[in-house]
């Protein structure tokens, strides 16, 4: 297990897009280790978050800064740090970042015609939320990530870019259209809240509209059936390879909201579905070993559980059973993912 200053020094890498693959890799193994260390990460991000409005500190008392950080996120700890002269420059950096308003946003960003850019993502086992030029909202799911411009321009429509899934509460500009792009879809709205879900685009994304009116469409394409518009309730669903559009009734908005408020919500998903998921949410990989339990289908509303407990809930209603493969360092020192293996008893 890692020190807490080699914790710290990671978080304060992950809030300024600095981190390696293996580095992530660690930081997500930790943050998925405990409820305490994902109410610990979630507080130094938010911390972050609020830095902007705070000033810049002259002084800083590291063994203070640190204890306050345990403390608003419930960890009780015997712990004293003792931490040499270049230890106590790396943590007073670290929580100086935190606290300084020299950043305004920890987003990566790059010049582009005149007009910069950023991107925000949110770690594995964490959602970020996110408020944009123009006043609407984005909350990231676990592993996302948006790009957005600096400002929207004006006369221009209000167009980003998601990875993974966001849920946006767009305010209204009749002038300026919002539009979501994410791999070969198009999601165009004036004001309006609405669910996209894009983590595989190979095995297809969806939109779920829950307040407000969309388009959907998808891109580089003039076939029939390849965009619609969707009324509150109704999901929007776009099929690999043939880009065709289906649209279809949300029986359960939750389902599809729910992991906004820490949430994993399943209602009569087929296991593939479940496995999409709880890879994005728990940062594993899961391998469907037998394919009996294909005809099975799983319903459950889960929140702050382990991905274990939720394994060992679908197996009180289906022959599921599964084995655990730690973690592995592969040729090129990178660790692999925590592997998950779904049999039938």
């Amino acid at each position: 297990m890692k020190s807490y200053d080699e914790i710290y020094a990671l978080i304060s890498k992950s809030l300024t897009d600095r981190l390696t693959v293996e580095e992530s890799s660690q930081l997500n193994s930790w943050v998925s280790e405990s409820k305490e260390h994902r109410a610990e990460y979630n507080e130094v991000r938010r911390l972050w978050e609020k830095s902007k409005n705070l000033a810049f500190p002259e002084k800083l008392r590291t063994e203070r800064a640190l204890k306050s950080v345990h403390e608003k996120a419930g960890i009780v700890s015997g712990i004293t740090y003792r931490l040499s002269l270049i230890q106590q420059i790396a943590a007073v950096l670290i929580v100086s970042l935190l606290l300084s308003s020299a950043f305004s946003y920890f987003a990566f960003k790059r010049q582009t015609e005149n007009t910069y850019y950023q991107e925000i993502s949110a770690a594995h086992g964490t959602r970020t939320n996110i408020e944009l030029p123009d006043g609407s909202t984005v909350c990231l799911n676990s592993g996302s990530t948006l790009r957005f411009p600096g400002q929207f321009k004006n006369g221009k429509v209000r167009r980003v870019e998601l990875t993974g899934e966001g849920f946006f509460k767009v305010a209204s500009d009749k002038r300026r259209p919002f539009i979501v792009c994410s791999g070969e879809l198009e999601v165009k709205a004036l004001g309006t809240e609405f669910d996209v879900n894009a983590y595989n685009p190979e095995t297809g994304i969806e939109v779920a509209l829950i307040e407000g009116k969309v388009l959907v469409s998808a891109v580089n394409t003039t076939k029939k059936g390849t965009s619609v518009i969707l009324e509150p309730n109704q999901l929007a669903r776009i099929l690999p390879q043939t880009n065709k559009i289906i649209k279809e009734q949300v029986t359960s908005a939750e389902k599809y909201t729910g992991w906004t408020n820490g949430k994993m919500v399943f209602s009569d998903d087929p296991i593939q579905k479940v496995i999409q998921r709880m890879e994005n949410w728990y940062n594993v990989k899961i391998r469907l070993e037998d394919k009996q339990l294909e005809k099975y289908r799983f319903t459950g509303t889960f929140e702050n559980e382990p991905l274990e407990e939720i394994l060992n809930v679908f197996g009180l209603t289906s022959p599921l059973k599964y084995e655990t493969v730690s973690a592995q360092i592969g040729n090129e020192g990178k660790y692999t993912k925590r592997e998950i293996i779904l049999k039938s008893r």
